[in-house]
């Protein structure tokens, strides 16, 4: 209840008049013994009781017409505010925000849509916050990253304002709001109220809405999780919840939908699968035209923030094109590459980020199984003539061939090289072993090709592991002809689009490929493949034996090859893969391949966990976030995890809700001493929330199954409408008359009775 003139409230104190004369007036007597006065005084004490109650009531109805009257006079108002004030209890007020990062379109110089939205909560506050009954609790949720609760049904609203004032901008994410809205769900049944109102400020992406928008798949199996309509109309049949789905898009005014045009930078990468010291290394910047005209695109590449390198590229409406740029480092370590473009409206995808780790070349330790043959008959003459013929005219590759000894014994671990090669080696032992999965866990490479000298047991005891270690495979023996027999087969891409054949992608040279004798090969026991590998290339015998086979173990990759490459000097080679025309682009593709970690960590989309292994405790771990975030430096107080064969896991960092590097400085504690590291990690967006289509009112109305879909907040809860209200002045001022009415009367029939 308010009050139109709630000074003239004072007015009520009149009602000390009446008692104030009602005690001035009482008679005071002298008591005199007289005995005539006895029987008075017993007709007097009959009278007592009644004259006493009539005077009280005069009093009350006489101290009743001042009070009355001044409540007439203020003019009292009742309200009845039906949807945000509703009934005497507790509403609970659940204000769902759509985070996600199309939201912040901005045309034209107006409000963005989650400007509006935010705005939108704010009123809901604001009346809140102006109700004097202070009968509403509030949730604050962001649809996000994922969903997140600024606060939880909290009857503080300076709690809430707070958090609403921390809302300054939507995150990097593409959202669906049926997470969101399934955790408000969970809230209101766990909470059990009574009564609640829920706002779901969007902007009607059709993104954000999942499948819900989708005709249905007739061919499709069952759904065995709950859609966005499923929480819709488990929102709707709740008993006491109003559910208000509110359009703050671009198109909120028109309500029939519409698009709008972005344009984007969906991809960056490397076109060589390792950068290398002084070699010219190719970025490609993916730009998508998602408008209805032809644009022209200015995209700039910055290396580490130095000076910006500038392409111009024409994209027809519609399509995709790209901008390559080809640099050459000169600093070894992890760099960090920056692509943009011209900002349009929508600024989170004009960018995009990547983290390219140079090396000095790519080191590869080749363990020569016929070390202790002719020179050339050994494996090393044909990999170093592959790889490393001269390091000034292929500085890419640094080729280290030791025997087998040497890998047996400890002289060499693998962990110290980019890949590792076994080129017909005979035999393992447990040590080698271990330092080759140790290796793989380090995120190297292997390459085991299995020749004439190979032990099968040696291996299948020691790499396969009855299926745990990195062979994926149980060997056999040999099979085929000798070299030069008439019976000759010939190796088969089974996986062409495999990075390992990146240089076999021209029709002819896959030809050239796949008619190379092969004569010799090494089987494989049946249903012994792992699920986890990947046959490549197999070989045109009867069994259609596989010829190589990748997996990717711990953080490295494997791969396995049934015959080995040999020289042309070895007159008992089992095929000819060594012939130029294939042996470059293969053994390039292989090693190249291998090179790189199975998973690359420093590479995540917004939202993902940043963390990675190291060969020593990480100490001091601080991580610097992108500048869009908009805080400083700041510790992770969380320990390394320790892992097999020496490692350390980076505490993981999960917060990764804006786009950029995300820098982790630390000190790695090496029994040498102590040494400074910085790690560059890239969050990037998803592309797909660029795609700017807005779906009609009714077409969300039809396929949520809501009442309507509004473009404003409902008009009982808007700070700015009037709500319902009842001025209860005329009728106090009639029931001032009443009490006026009814003291003249009562005071007429006491005082004649008493006469």
């Amino acid at each position: 209840m308010q009050f139109l003139n709630p000074a003239l409230l004072a007015g009520a104190l009149l009602f000390a008049v009446p008692l104030l004369i009602h005690l001035l007036n009482r008679q005071r007597h002298r008591q005199r013994p007289w005995a005539a006065m006895e029987f008075l005084l017993r007709a007097y004490q009959k009278q007592r009781n009644r004259l006493r109650n009539e005077n009280l009531l005069l009093l009350l109805l006489r101290c009743l017409v001042p009070i009355v009257l001044a409540l007439a006079i203020a003019r009292p108002m009742l309200q009845q505010a039906a949807g945000l004030l509703a009934g005497t209890g507790i509403v609970h007020h659940v204000i769902v925000l759509d985070a996600s990062y199309s939201m912040g379109l901005r045309e034209a110089g107006a409000q963005s849509p989650f400007e509006r939205a935010r705005t939108l909560a704010g009123r809901v506050l604001d009346r809140l916050e102006q109700d004097p009954g202070r009968n509403g609790k509030v949730t604050l949720v962001t649809a996000g990253v994922r969903p997140r609760f600024l606060c939880r049904g909290d009857l503080d609203l300076a709690t809430a304002r707070g958090q609403w004032l921390l809302l300054q901008k939507p995150e990097d994410a593409a959202t669906d709001l049926g997470d969101a809205l399934q955790q408000v769900a969970a809230l209101l049944a766990e909470g059990n109220d009574a009564a609640a109102e829920v706002y779901v400020l969007t902007d009607l992406q059709t993104r954000s809405f999942g499948n819900a928008l989708r005709p249905p798949d007739p061919t499709a199996g069952p759904e065995f999780e709950d859609t966005l309509r499923d929480v819709v109309e488990q929102l709707r049949q709740r008993e006491g919840t109003h559910l208000h789905w509110i359009d703050t898009g671009p198109f909120a005014s028109r309500r029939g939908g519409g698009s709008a045009d972005n344009h984007q930078i969906t991809d960056l990468r490397v076109e060589e699968p390792a950068a290398v010291l002084r070699a010219p290394t190719t970025f490609a910047a993916q730009l998508k035209n998602r408008a209805g005209t032809a644009a022209t695109f200015e995209v700039t590449l910055e290396i580490d923030g130095g000076e910006p390198m500038r392409r111009v590229v024409a994209v027809p409406a519609g399509a995709d094109a790209e901008a390559e740029f080809q640099v050459s480092f000169r600093e070894v370590g992890r760099r960090r590459v920056r692509a943009s473009i011209q900002g349009d409206a929508l600024a989170a995808d004009d960018e995009r980020y990547l983290t390219v780790d140079v090396r000095d070349r790519i080191r590869v330790l080749l363990v020569d199984g016929a070390a202790d043959d002719d020179p050339l008959r050994a494996y090393q003459y044909l990999w170093r003539s592959l790889l490393d013929p001269d390091p000034a005219t292929l500085p890419t590759f640094a080729v280290e061939a030791v025997d087998t000894l040497a890998l047996l014994s400890g002289q060499r671990s693998p962990r110290d090289y980019d890949v590792t090669v076994l080129a017909d080696v005979d035999r393992l032992n447990p040590r080698a072993a271990q330092a080759l999965l140790d290796a793989l866990r380090a995120g190297r490479g292997l390459l085991v090709a299995f020749g004439e000298r190979t032990d099968r047991d040696s291996f299948n005891l020691l790499l396969h592991t009855a299926g745990d270690g990195p062979q994926p495979f149980r060997l056999l023996g040999p099979a085929g002809g000798s070299a030069g027999s008439s019976t000759v087969r010939a190796p088969l891409l089974a996986a062409p689009e495999h990075p390992v054949f990146a240089e076999f992608e021209e029709p002819i040279y896959r030809e050239v490929f796949q008619a190379i004798p092969i004569w010799r090969w090494h089987t494989l026991a049946a249903d012994s493949l792992h699920p986890d590998a990947r046959v490549l290339a197999r070989i045109t015998d009867a069994e259609q034996s596989p010829l190589l086979v990748a997996r990717d173990f711990g953080e490295g990759h494997a791969l396995f090859l049934t015959s080995a490459i040999a020289s042309e000097y070895r007159a008992d080679r089992w095929n000819r893969l060594d012939d130029p025309m294939v042996a470059f682009p293969l053994v390039h593709g292989l090693v190249r391949w291998l090179a790189l970690p199975a998973v690359d960590p420093f590479l995540v989309p917004v939202g993902g966990e940043l963390s990675c292994t190291l060969p020593a405790r990480p100490e001091d771990v601080q991580v610097q976030r992108p500048e869009r975030d908009g805080r400083t430096r700041t510790p992770v107080a969380e320990e390394a995890q320790a892992l097999p064969g020496g490692r350390f896991r980076l505490p993981p960092v999960s917060d990764t809700i804006y786009a950029g590097f995300y820098v982790f400085d630390l000190t790695l504690d090496r029994p040498s001493g102590k040494e400074p590291l910085s790690l560059p990690f890239a969050a990037n967006v998803e592309p797909d929330e660029g795609d700017l289509r807005y779906a009609a009112h009714d077409e969300v109305r039809q396929a949520l199954g809501l009442e309507r879909v509004l473009d404003d907040l409902p008009a009982v809860a808007s700070a700015g409408d009037e709500t319902r209200q009842n001025e209860l002045g005329p009728s106090l001022l009639l029931l001032t008359l009443l009490f006026v009415l009814a003291e003249a009367a009562l005071a007429r029939f006491v005082s004649l009775r008493r006469n």
